[in-house]
Order: structure tokens, then C-alpha cells, then sequence
């Protein structure tokens, strides 16, 4: 029988409707007294009550709420309560919003321990005053449990979602929700050879940072622009996410080194600031990857990075990148122009002696690319062939191409279509003709570990498709336990 846990990884995969059949098909529907079931059926009552319209959203939300309701009542706990008593408000049922608000104060008067936390507990009792129309109570709550726990932005944000929703449909402004909203993520890049003693590019990396008050930088830590930036961000208080093209120490040889050894302290410092630094690294079959290419990578994770973080925390997402007087833009910076968000950028006067990053030489084979990797289809399948040849490796079939954009949208078509199919798709630098064992390995490893419905990734590859247009459902599931260590594994749908 399908678990609930399991039924859980779908629907966070962004599938609530195969969730939903599962759930009914192993027949927890059929299980009124079991708490944990009746939370799920909960929430994917209410996953399907966000995509319905009319007369069906709100009997969808109403189930949710009963649901919910029915959890609460099995063990009295806050948080089921206080989701019963917001679907049933969305459920055009006020009265007994009411009700389960008031209900979910007295809960949270009797017991203090109720909640995760001192926030979550702040939070629940701001909802339950903002049900019942006591708005100046709601908002001293909220701002109470924020400072208790101010730095739990996740927390913050999904608070701020569910207020935000609560007030439309109660007709009042959520002008007020902003001044509590997680700070704006900043990706930051730019050249190395340029003059870091000039005070000018260091007040202008400064000017911005003070007006926009980024609270989390995403980029590397090159000599020159990155670090630069970064030491202006580290200063002003902003949490440092770092992804470099390379392990550490070699980036520290390869990046930093070079320009002269004041560098290497400050590179230091800000590694060990760092709130998070990941580094991208090849199989030991491979040779080193290029320059170029690493970095190109490197860059698109760090925008990723960036804008998921934004997302996550209902906020905003901006760059800032430092350009060679007269350059042409490199590839990374027209990929963020594309998203259409904001971007800031400074140009300065290179140094006459530094050669810049070049693209890859004749000798590099290697360049980004997309394994889409299928498995378990039935025998009478049939592949699309207008998009290109797939390749046999057992009972699956692959296919390697540079067009990220295409091949997404032909495992989201293969999806839609086979829905019981397992599906990976893996994003590295690699040769399409000749790609390491290791990458077809890891390709297949991810799509053995889904039970369909989602297309399975890595991390670095879920953070590049965040960049791809479309409105995707990219979430984190799991880790899985390769032969090569574990692999955080995350789903697209």
C-alpha cells in the first residue's frame, strides 16, 4: 500500500491530483480516526480547492476544512485547528471560521507549549485574531512572534501567504503584511582584473547595498568584483550563500591566487562567513573542466540559488554585477535579463595587464548540457522521434542535448503522457558524444528512485531549471544514497 509519506513526496513534487488518486486508491480516505491521514487529505483538499473555481473551490475547501477540523479532534493540536478554521473562512462559511478561531485561542490559552516554537505560536494566535476581524490584535501578535524569532524567513513567508489570503477574501488591505517580508536576495558577480584601490567602485557597491538591503548574497569569490561585493555585503549584516566552479582549494589556486596574495585572506574570511558555500566538482574519470564552462555553471546555480530563495520567501530577487568598461555582456548576465528581474550593473576601467576569462579552447569537448534520462515505459511506447534519437542502456533509454529549454519540455511532454514513468533529468558539463559514466550512472540512479509523476534532479540541475520560464513546480523531496555518497534529489513537475 502507498504511504502517506510517500502520497506526501508527490503532492510537495507538485502533482496533487495523482497524490489525491493515490491517497483514495490505498484507501486512507476510508480512515476517520487516523489523524496523520486526515492531515494529508487536508492539505490536498486544499491543493486541489487553489486550482479550482466557483462552486467546487469552495466544497473543496470546505472538505479541507472538515478535515482538518477531524484531525484536531483526534489530538487537540494548534496547527491542524487553525487550518481548519482559515479553509473554512476560504469556504464561505464565516461563522464557523469563528468558531475554530476562537476555539484555537482557547487551545493556545490552555496549553502554552502548543506550536513548533514562540513564533508559531504568535503566528497561530495572530491568525486566529485576524479570523475573528481583531486586526489591531493580529498585527501585534505577528509583530510579537517575528521578534521572537526574527530570522526564520521561511516561517515568516508561508505566515504571510496565508494572511495575505485571509485578508482578500475578508475584502481589507495586507498593505501592512510588507513592512514584516523577508529582505530581497542579491546575486553578485563580475570581472577580476580590475582596480579594487580605485575608492569609487567600493562607494558605489556600497550605495547599493544600502539602498536595496539585501538579506542574502549569492555568488562566487573571485579576485576582484566578487570579493569586493561580498565584503560589502558580509559588512552590512547579509547572509552569504557561495558557489564556486571548483572545490575549494583549487577556486582559491586557480581564482584568487593568481592576482596577488593580499586576496587570499580576504578570500578566507568570507569562506569561513559564509552561511553556505557549495563547489562544484567533476567525477574522478573526468579531466578538469574549463575555465569558461565551470564558471558558467557556477554562475547559473548562484542565479537559481537566488531567485528560488526569493520565491520561497516571497520576496524579491536582484543582481548586481561589476562589467570591463566596453566589454560585451557574457552569457550569464543576458540569462538574468531574460528572467526580467531587476539587475544593477557598474562599469569600470580594466587593468591593462589582466586577460580575462576566454571561451572554452578548440581542445575543450566539453560543454553544458541535459541528460533526460526515461525509464519504465510500457513496451508498446512510443518515443517522439522529431526531437532527436534516445539511446538504449537496458530496459531504459536516454538522450543527451545542449538545448536545456527543449529538453525540459520533453520530459514534461513524456510526463503528461506517461505518467507512471520514471523520468530524471541532469544538468552538467559534459561531452554529448562521449558524456562519463558517472553522469549516465547518476541519471539512471535518480529515475530507479521516483515512483512517477515528477521529473527527478540533483541540486545544481534544479537550481538551473529555476531559470527556465513556465512557472514549474521545483521542489526538494529526499536524498538519495548513491554509490558516490548522497544526493539531495528534487522534483520538477
Amino acid at each position: 500500500m502507498t504511504t502517506l509519506h510517500q502520497i506526501l513526496a508527490i503532492a510537495r513534487a507538485g502533482n496533487p491530483a495523482r497524490a489525491w488518486a493515490l491517497f483514495q486508491s490505498a484507501g486512507w480516505d476510508a480512515h476517520p480516526d487516523d489523524r496523520k491521514a486526515l492531515t494529508l487529505k487536508g492539505r490536498l483538499l486544499k491543493d486541489q480547492a487553489k486550482a479550482a473555481s466557483g462552486a467546487d473551490r469552495a466544497r473543496l475547501y470546505g472538505e479541507a476544512a472538515e478535515a482538518y477540523a477531524g484531525a484536531a479532534a483526534l489530538e487537540r493540536d494548534s496547527y491542524p485547528l487553525i487550518n481548519a478554521a482559515a479553509l473554512a473562512l476560504l469556504a464561505g462559511r464565516p461563522d464557523r471560521a469563528h468558531s475554530l478561531a476562537r476555539e484555537t485561542l482557547a487551545l493556545l490559552d490552555s496549553d502554552p507549549e502548543q506550536g513548533e516554537n514562540a513564533y508559531w505560536r504568535a503566528a497561530t494566535r495572530a491568525e486566529a485574531l485576524l479570523l475573528l476581524d481583531d486586526d489591531t490584535g493580529a498585527r501585534a501578535a505577528l509583530a510579537e512572534g517575528i521578534s521572537k524569532l526574527p530570522r526564520a524567513w521561511e516561517d515568516h513567508a508561508a505566515t504571510l501567504g496565508q494572511f495575505a489570503q485571509i485578508l482578500a477574501e475578508q475584502g481589507k488591505d495586507a498593505a501592512w503584511l510588507d513592512r514584516h517580508r523577508p529582505p530581497p536576495s542579491l546575486y553578485f558577480s563580475g570581472i577580476i582584473g580590475l582596480d579594487e584601490t580605485n575608492p569609487a567602485i567600493a562607494q558605489n557597491i556600497d550605495a547599493i547595498i544600502a539602498r536595496e538591503k539585501p538579506g542574502f548574497g549569492f555568488g562566487a569569490l573571485a579576485a576582484g568584483a566578487d570579493i569586493l561585493i561580498a565584503e560589502a555585503l558580509h559588512r552590512a549584516g547579509t547572509e552569504l550563500h557561495i558557489i564556486l566552479p571548483y572545490p575549494v582549494d583549487r577556486f582559491r589556486q586557480v581564482s584568487v591566487a593568481p592576482y596577488g596574495d593580499h586576496w587570499l585572506s580576504r578570500f578566507d574570511t568570507l569562506v569561513a562567513a559564509a552561511a553556505r558555500l557549495d563547489a562544484l566538482t567533476e567525477s574522478p574519470e573526468e579531466d578538469e573542466r574549463g575555465i569558461a564552462v565551470a564558471v558558467e555553471l557556477a554562475d547559473l546555480v548562484a542565479m537559481g540559488q537566488c531567485i528560488r530563495n526569493a520565491a520561497v520567501l516571497t520576496s524579491r530577487p536582484k543582481a548586481l554585477t561589476i562589467t570591463g568598461r566596453g566589454d560585451e555582456p557574457r552569457r550569464q548576465h543576458l540569462v538574468w535579463t531574460e528572467t526580467g528581474h531587476e539587475q544593477f550593473s557598474l562599469s569600470v576601467a580594466r587593468k591593462a595587464d589582466h586577460d580575462p576569462i576566454t571561451a572554452p579552447s578548440d581542445r575543450e569537448t566539453r560543454e553544458l548540457a541535459a541528460i533526460l534520462w526515461v525509464d519504465g515505459l510500457d513496451q508498446d511506447s512510443q518515443l517522439p522521434e522529431a526531437v532527436g534519437a534516445f539511446q538504449t542502456a537496458g530496459d531504459a533509454c536516454y538522450r543527451i542535448a545542449a538545448n536545456i529549454a527543449e529538453t525540459l519540455s520533453l520530459s514534461r511532454s513524456l510526463l503528461q503522457h506517461h505518467a507512471d514513468a520514471r523520468i530524471s533529468l541532469l544538468i552538467d558539463i559534459m561531452d554529448p558524444q562521449r558524456p562519463a559514466s558517472s553522469l549516465l550512472e547518476q541519471a539512471g540512479d535518480m529515475a530507479r528512485a521516483s515512483g512517477g509523476g515528477a521529473i527527478l534532479t540533483d541540486y545544481k540541475s534544479a537550481m538551473v531549471l529555476t531559470l527556465e520560464p513556465g512557472g514549474h513546480a521545483i521542489e526538494e523531496i529526499g536524498e538519495l544514497q548513491s554509490v558516490r555518497g548522497p544526493l539531495s534529489l528534487w522534483s520538477v513537475a
